[in-house]
């Protein structure tokens, strides 16, 4: 499975890395000063944020912890304690990776486009087509955008959106297939060594989406997918709003 991903990478996949100094300059420099708005959040000097009046209100039903960590930037892949709780919440009979937290789950496609789709490279959806998906795949990316997995040619990489098993199965014993699924995942996680499902869900209507990779926790590809999942996101917004995922928490 980890071969089939390789291969179905993209040039921007293959390019993305994480440089040894992630973190901005300018936030490093602050830390430990007594009052810290470098990177556009206003902290105490202890760590707290700093909001203002009106915006506290808002959230006064939290406690105060959790009121601070939500005015705070969170880290790129999301509060590691929703990335935990979500995991639960899955109930993977194979451990996997922690999932990454993203904008909705249109965010975690977009980033998938990017990792295994690009300029002619296949991307399989199914019918009727979401205008936001042919947008997204062939729009943006350029990609070669169908609505059936005839005609391929022998190793070629495709990327799939929203199959069934046994097509994806049956794609896959032609060459690399990231199928991008929700229930599905599980059942298919080492179904076929060119089959990679990749999780993509979300909160309904809180904006909060989840990415998952079938690999193992701790695993030295589970560490550098992750890994290039943030730089996109450093690369497009940052951070997903510590605010949301806040409110998302059990």
């Amino acid at each position: 499975m980890e071969a089939a991903l390789r291969a179905a990478l993209s040039p921007l996949g293959q390019r993305v890395q994480q440089p040894a100094a992630f973190l901005p300059l300018q936030t490093a420099q602050a830390r430990g000063k007594r009052f810290n708005a470098t990177i556009g959040q206003i902290t105490d000097g202890h760590g707290r944020a700093v909001p203002l009046p009106t915006m506290a209100a808002v959230l006064e039903r939290l406690d105060e912890d959790d009121r601070s960590r939500a005015f705070l930037y969170s880290p790129v892949e999301g509060l590691a304690d929703l990335r935990r709780a979500w995991r639960e919440r899955q109930g993977h009979a194979v451990p996997t990776a922690l999932p990454l937290i993203t904008v909705g789950a249109a965010q975690a496609r977009a980033l998938l486009g990017d990792l295994f789709a690009g300029e002619g490279r296949i991307v399989v959806l199914r019918e009727p087509v979401r205008p936001s998906d042919r947008d997204l795949f062939q729009l943006r990316l350029d990609a070669d955008v169908r609505t059936s997995f005839e005609g391929l040619s022998q190793g070629e990489p495709v990327l799939a959106v929203d199959r069934d098993r046994e097509e994806l199965l049956q794609a896959a014993e032609r060459g690399p297939v990231v199928a991008i699924v929700d229930e599905l995942f599980c059942d298919l996680i080492g179904a076929h060594e060119n089959l990679v499902p990749v999780r993509v869900e979300e909160i309904a209507g809180k904006e909060v989406g989840f990415l998952t990779f079938p690999f193992p926790p701790d695993s030295a590809i589970a560490d550098e997918m992750e890994k290039k999942v943030k730089m996109l996101l450093r690369a497009q917004i940052g951070s997903p709003p510590a605010i949301t995922q806040v409110l998302a928490l059990p």
